[in-house]
């Protein structure tokens, strides 16, 4: 082993030929990874397309409103039979 790494190491080409294809491999392999995150996330979008957080918000605004209503509509009928 310590002479393989010592050919390795007086061999410039080898080195850089090595080298290279560690960094191929490397580049190869997280640009896997991001490709795969990317679609991924384009096939979620398309499969859940994302909701409008306006309109969710507006509509919270509206059930809150209707349950304010409903509350003052049930206190008033309370204070109309306890009188």
């Amino acid at each position: 082993m310590k002479q393989l790494l010592k050919n390795y190491l007086k061999d410039p080409l080898s080195t850089i030929a090595v080298n290279t294809t560690i960094f191929i491999a490397g580049c190869l392999f997280f640009g896997t990874l991001a490709t795969i995150g990317i679609v991924s996330s384009f096939i979620r979008d398309y499969k859940n397309p994302p909701t409008d957080i306006r309109q969710q918000h507006i509509q919270q605004h509206f059930n809150e409103q209707v349950k304010y209503d409903e509350m003052i509509y049930l206190l008033d009928s309370i204070n109309t039979k306890i009188k």
